[in-house]
């Protein structure tokens, strides 16, 4: 147990540093669901090891261990050192507490979405009069709404609006906003991977470009209307007046039609990218053995902990 411990959290650091670099590697098909995966993983090897180091230390302090009922008497050799499971037992603390404040929080949009679409009309498409071009998918727990302002529709032609609309209705098929919950959570265990909410919402952007292009069979018109929206975006932006505000996108909840990384995805949708639909043989064996490197260890360590135990 004094060394395995340790893997689960050096494999979470590699995790989180090769995230980015992962993320340009994977076809866009499997990106979202492939980090949301990894970010899952990397939380639970990061609160295993925590959690097992934060039990080690109640050899330490006989009053502890006997508060909780369990009694260790391993030589101290077997155990790791005494100020690594006193951190353990901070760590665990603070990362129960952020678990809970992030659960309450997304629980509560979760809540507020859910009124939000049983509150609109029939239909999946509801228009704000707003000025600001915008437009997101709300997802609730029993179906979702697409919500788009007067100002989008505004500025785009009628191909354009049905591309958009498309990438809005993909991100409800795909539950978008249920990987972005799940990825918020493991972000607040873990402070690693904190870029991995980020790191998702692009992919999932990817995703809703190439589902709506496909969909549509317009992938041109698609990255028009992803230019058109942006620029319109900025001008409004630069003249905006109080009260004329766009649609709310700040919760795990909602996804929209994001303005974040508007060349690369132009250049995706114009330059038919899309085609590498397989995921690199180096990617799948690395990430693979960074697996079960972890389950392994996690694994290991635990049964040798309990070992311990009289």
């Amino acid at each position: 147990m004094r060394y395995m411990v340790w893997v689960p959290l050096v494999v979470n650091v590699i995790v989180a540093v090769c995230a980015p670099a992962l993320a340009r590697r994977l076809p866009y098909r499997v990106k979202p669901a492939a980090l949301t995966t990894g970010a899952v993983l990397a939380a639970a090897g990061w609160v295993s090891s925590l959690t097992l180091l934060a039990a080690s230390f109640a050899d330490r302090v006989p009053a502890l261990a006997h508060r909780l009922g369990a009694t260790v008497r391993a030589p101290q050799a077997e155990l790791p050192p005494s100020l690594a499971g006193a951190t353990a037992v901070l760590a665990v603390g603070a990362a129960a507490g952020m678990l809970l404040t992030a659960a309450a929080r997304i629980g509560r949009d979760l809540i507020r979405a859910e009124r939000l679409v049983r509150r609109l009309p029939p239909g999946r498409v509801h228009v704000l009069p707003q000025r600001r071009p915008d437009a997101c998918a709300v997802g609730g727990v029993t179906g979702g709404r697409v919500v788009i302002t007067a100002g989008m529709l505004d500025c785009l032609d009628s191909a354009e609006r049905e591309a958009v609309l498309a990438h809005e209705h993909a991100h409800l098929t795909g539950g978008h906003h249920w990987l972005r919950m799940v990825v918020a959570c493991c972000a607040a265990v873990d402070p690693l991977l904190r870029h991995l909410p980020g790191l998702v919402e692009s992919a999932c952007e990817r995703w809703a470009d190439e589902h709506a292009a496909r969909a549509t069979g317009q992938r041109r018109v698609l990255a028009q209307a992803l230019g058109k929206v942006s620029l319109a975006t900025l001008r409004e932006t630069q003249g905006h007046r109080p009260g004329d505000a766009g649609v709310s996108r700040s919760t795990p909840t909602t996804c929209g039609f994001d303005h974040s990384g508007v060349t690369e995805r132009m250049v995706a949708l114009l330059d038919g990218s899309a085609s590498a639909t397989r995921v690199p043989a180096t990617v799948l064996l690395a990430t693979s053995a960074l697996t079960a490197i972890m389950i392994g260890s996690a694994v290991h360590a635990s049964t040798d902990y309990l070992a311990l135990l009289r």
